[in-house]
């Protein structure tokens, strides 16, 4: 039988690994959480999938979960104690203590026994944490400091952490703070002008781009995407259905994962490259390479019908912005994000002087990636931005006074309050049912956030030079926010 704490009433136990999940009537969240646990001790994983939900379903392929737990239960071992930290709406979240590692483990669900849903994380304390503090700038004096002091030192418990910059815009007032090394051994704390990768947050500067079009008269959502395209295209339909510009920018548009591909043997030999050797001979993928490609691309599913994440549609779409503006892309980002949202240090292309600026990110191996400038089609829009910078877009995406970011900001697929997409940009609703906005990032060496809950005058942003998981960077800004008391007026407008 488990070891359970005694903060959790008995909930008979040992009964559990007997009963199949179709026998087990499970009554509360807490003995939920208990049937999942017997279930990942005994490795039984398919039986904690089944619980899974329609909607997760649709958005996790078969046995992804399964796969996953199986890998996690090697680091955890078996998990002997569990804990509630925090129920809230629909999302209950709870400790699990392992032999050998400890989890934060949150259910998202609209019954016991539902998951719509879930988050495995380290982000909690650790049976063996990081023997000294890191470097800050943080005071630790106003209950905000303490709020990201106690959640940036969770973060760099992780031996593989380097440097960590969170940026708050609350109630009104821009905070900075920042953690650790720009580089392992610098002894260099990261500023609020530090370089760092963005990933995909990119892809929502290309949906507000398209908004900017949209509002200037230049295209129209549901405009066949073919009539951007130089030749024809008749593969870019799915029985009579074009891939139209909103396809591109919710990830709905059935387009292929993969514009290119490699042959196995190429992919080994740019593995055993560096980052700079890499990215020159990606860089040789062009708009035109694209373009090319595409006349052998074959749909996977009827556009606008099934949600796909995909970094090719928003290249395809960012190739388009280009030939709808006839501007480089990069001139097009530059001054976009100077002239709507104030940025002047959010690029794809950087000069000698601000590269000098750029953390050095490290891979999951801990091999440091220097980034060079990209300039290609292959991979998904990307640029280089500062936790300063980043800030003040995040300031936008929360208030959205300006008319690019409220369209941009519409739904266009999903139904409210759960996840869905407008053009660029992911939506769903936090734990009491409120409206957040976000995306996350990831390029080699790097992981991003930015979130913003309109109607709560709050929003973060989080850029770290580490690969080590974007799921720990949303555990940060969750118990950050958690901490916090809410504003004035921040009942805010409910998802419907």
């Amino acid at each position: 039988m488990l070891s359970f704490s005694t903060t959790l009433p008995a909930l008979g136990l040992a009964l559990l690994p007997m009963l199949s999940q179709a026998q087990a009537v499970l009554t509360s969240y807490r003995q939920f959480n208990d049937s999942l646990v017997a279930q990942f001790n005994r490795g039984d994983f398919r039986a904690m999938e089944a619980y899974s939900s329609a909607a997760l379903r649709q958005m996790e392929p078969a046995g992804s979960m399964s796969k996953y737990l199986a890998g996690l239960q090697a680091k955890t071992g078996r998990i002997s104690t569990t804990l509630v930290l925090r129920e809230q709406g629909r999302q209950h979240s709870f400790e699990w203590k392992g032999d050998k590692q400890n989890l934060r483990v949150t259910l998202v669900s609209s019954a016991p026994g539902v998951l719509d849903d879930y988050t495995f994380s380290d982000f909690i304390a650790q049976p063996q944490p990081r023997p000294t503090a890191a470097r800050t700038d943080n005071r630790r004096k106003t209950p905000l400091d303490l709020a990201v002091d106690q959640a940036a030192t969770l973060y760099l418990q992780h031996p593989d952490a380097v440097g960590l910059s969170v940026g708050v815009y609350y109630q009104g007032q821009h905070y900075l703070y920042n953690y650790g090394e720009v580089e392992k051994g610098s002894g260099r704390l990261p500023t609020a002008r530090t370089y760092y990768a963005s990933g995909s947050i990119a892809k929502t500067v290309v949906g507000t781009l398209l908004a900017q079009a949209v509002l200037d008269k230049k295209a129209r959502l549901s405009d066949d995407i073919r009539q951007y395209l130089p030749g024809a295209y008749p593969n870019l339909e799915w029985e009579g259905q074009p891939v139209q510009l909103g396809h591109l920018a919710n990830h709905t548009s059935g387009l292929p994962w993969t514009a290119h591909a490699y042959p196995r043997a190429l992919q080994d030999s740019l593995g055993r490259l560096d980052m700079a050797q890499r990215t020159a001979y990606y860089n040789r993928y062009t708009a035109d390479s694209l373009l090319g490609d595409m006349h052998r691309f074959k749909l996977n599913s009827k556009p606008g019908t099934a949600y796909r994440y995909n970094g090719v549609a928003m290249l395809v779409l960012q190739l388009i912005i280009e030939r709808i503006y006839q501007q480089p892309y990069e001139q097009l980002l530059t001054s976009f994000l100077k002239t709507h949202y104030g940025l002047a240090d959010t690029k794809r292309v950087l000069n000698p002087a601000e590269r000098q600026r750029y953390a050095t990110g490290y891979d999951a191996k801990g091999r440091p990636q220097h980034q060079p400038n990209y300039t290609g089609y292959w991979g998904g829009p990307m640029f280089a931005t500062t936790p300063a910078d980043l800030l003040k877009y995040a300031q936008a995406a929360l208030t959205a006074q300006n008319s690019a970011m409220q369209l941009a900001q519409q739904r266009t697929w999903g139904t409210a309050p759960g996840f869905g997409h407008g053009l660029g940009w992911m939506l769903d609703a936090d734990a009491a049912g409120l409206p957040v906005v976000y995306h996350n990032g990831n390029s080699p060496g790097f992981n991003a956030r930015l979130v913003a809950y309109p109607g709560q005058d709050l929003a973060f942003v989080v850029l770290v030079n580490d690969n080590i998981s974007q799921a720990r960077l949303t555990e940060l800004t969750e118990l950050v926010k958690q901490q916090l008391p809410a504003p004035a007026g921040a009942a805010g407008k409910r998802l419907r």
